[in-house]
């Protein structure tokens, strides 16, 4: 996921290309911190839906 927020030194920054803005507003930072929670957890569920393995489960390779 691209964003131009980024979390910097435990501080939330909006970065732009005219520079770089701290994330100051608790509610915002808040809301921050529960998008970047829910997209490691997203990113975590489909790792987990990619197959572990190459080789096919059944012999010869064929069905």
């Amino acid at each position: 996921m691209r964003s131009p927020a980024v979390q910097l030194g435990g501080q939330w920054w909006l970065v732009g290309t005219a520079g770089a803005v701290r994330a100051d507003d608790p509610d915002f930072v808040a809301a921050l911190d529960a998008l970047a929670t829910a997209a490691a957890a997203a990113d975590r569920a489909v790792a987990d839906l990619r197959p572990r393995t190459v080789t096919p489960p059944w012999p010869g390779g064929r069905r």
